[in-house]
């Protein structure tokens, strides 16, 4: 698996867990969608770090 395929699978990840706060918010689960927020930005941090397949290597 590539570095990019790893960081689109992420980004799904991202949406996924943004769309699900969403829905939890819209059904009063407020501690679930705070998680779910919270997770989609730790992820999207933890992206912002990953290198793609185009970035040289640091030796």
């Amino acid at each position: 698996m590539t570095k990019d395929e790893i960081r689109a699978i992420l980004q799904t990840d991202i949406i996924n867990f943004r769309t699900k706060a969403q829905f939890y918010e819209s059904i009063r689960l407020s501690e679930a969608a705070d998680y779910a927020k919270d997770l989609a930005s730790n992820i999207e941090l933890a992206l912002t770090t990953l290198p793609s397949d185009s970035d040289t290597e640091i030796n």
